[in-house]
């Protein structure tokens, strides 16, 4: 599977503390597979009380984390693989405490 960069919109009313769940996660998990520079989050845009940011993930991150978590992910809603993953790592997210909502990004659909 060769996959580009996964463009996510993470989407909160808490940004700081639902940021830095996400970031720990990604990091614990970009260790473990022993990859560098594999993840980014933007600074959010501010509106209506929500926190607006761009999070990128590398396709090799993607792929690692696909390889080592496939059941996991595969038992997720979804039908196209990339909704099964995105079903996964906010049920990761979530069951880490972080409230952020995360979609495939207009930008990404459009590749």
């Amino acid at each position: 599977m060769i996959l580009g960069t996964f463009i996510l919109d993470f989407q909160t009313i808490d940004f700081e503390p639902d940021a830095k769940v996400a970031i720990d996660m990604l990091s614990d998990y970009q260790r473990l597979y022993q990859l560098e520079n594999s993840f980014a989050l933007d600074s959010p845009v501010q509106s209506l009380g929500w926190s607006f940011a761009k999070m990128f993930l590398a396709g090799q991150f993607v792929e690692k984390l696909y390889t080592h978590q496939a059941h996991n992910i595969k038992a997720s809603k979804g039908k196209k693989p990339e909704d099964k993953f995105i079903s996964w790592f906010q049920k990761e997210l979530k069951n880490r405490g972080c409230g952020a909502q995360i979609k495939i990004a207009p930008e990404m659909k459009s590749i």
